[in-house]
């Protein structure tokens, strides 16, 4: 847990931590390994993946037997859902998600291949390897999503907002940002939080902070040749827009009762900003 101390003269407003639910998507993501575990197993053991349709075809080629075909579908399958994952989860770490599962793919036929070559047997090896491989991460992942939603703890004061995120004491992260920054607030909602009670609450400010990029790009191009002469022109245009993202470094991720905490932090900033007014204008009578 970050350790956070408060300034001199500073209150203590709220506490929170990320929903439970709030990473549910990364919970999915490994869930789905347990299960695609469990289901390998079957397929091993009670040649499932004879029934493939284009298990054959695997199973033909040179120095592919039945369990490394088994494999190279297992692989294959673990790169669809990854696909699957990095397009619907694509604001929620979908990259990442995908980067696990074909990592997985590539390391298990790797290995399968690496036995192959050293023991020209696979057939044992991989009944046993692959699954265990799959339940294995699968079940160590759910265990370390759980830990890194743990890790992060956002703590709102009458001055400001920190978001401290220490995970296992390998990666540290803290931002904070004072009321008087935030120019807007922006309350993200999906429909599970919608049925659960939480959301991520996101304090935009001046400098950037909650915000995230979307670009997009146009490229034209004319070009001709006569007599073996050949000219070309091209141009391009880019636009960007700025819009909230849902980072929980930079915002307050699926935290519990979202409204509550939005109306906490607007109330901080009429606060801040009249004291803010009250200093200013004791300046300016101290000049006069």
């Amino acid at each position: 847990m970050a350790r956070f101390s408060l300034m001199r003269d500073e209150e203590m407003k709220l506490k929170l931590q990320p929903h439970p639910l709030s990473f549910l998507h990364l919970y999915f993501v490994f869930f789905l390994l347990l299960v695609w575990g469990f289901v390998i197993y079957r397929f091993f053991s009670q040649d499932w993946f004879s029934r493939v349709p284009f298990y054959d075809f695997l199973n033909a080629i040179p120095g592919v037997n039945e369990v490394l075909a088994a494999a190279i579908i297992w692989s294959l399958a673990l790169l669809g859902l990854g696909f699957t994952a990095r397009f619907f989860f694509l604001e929620n770490g979908g990259r990442d998600i995908f980067r696990l599962y074909g990592g997985l793919a590539l390391f298990g036929i790797g290995a399968m291949v690496f036995h192959l070559r050293t023991q020209d047997d696979t057939m044992a090896f991989g009944r046993w390897f692959i699954p265990l491989l799959t339940l294995l991460v699968g079940g160590g992942g759910m265990v370390i999503v759980d830990q890194y939603r743990r890790s992060f703890t956002y703590y709102l004061t009458d001055i400001r907002i920190a978001m401290h995120q220490d995970f296992l004491g390998l990666s540290k992260n803290e931002r904070q940002v004072r009321y008087n920054h935030i120019e807007d607030i922006k309350l993200l909602q999906s429909f599970f939080g919608r049925i659960f009670g939480f959301g991520t609450v996101v304090p935009v400010t001046g400098s950037g902070l909650g915000t995230g990029t979307d670009e997009a790009m146009m490229i034209a191009a004319v070009g001709g040749e006569a007599k073996g002469f050949a000219a070309g022109l091209a141009g391009g245009s880019r636009r960007s827009a700025r819009r909230a993202t849902q980072d929980p470094r930079d915002s307050l991720y699926g935290v519990p009762d979202p409204g509550r905490v939005r109306d906490l932090i607007a109330q901080n900033i009429q606060d801040d900003t009249g004291v803010e007014h009250l200093k200013r204008i004791e300046e300016l009578l101290g000049k006069d």
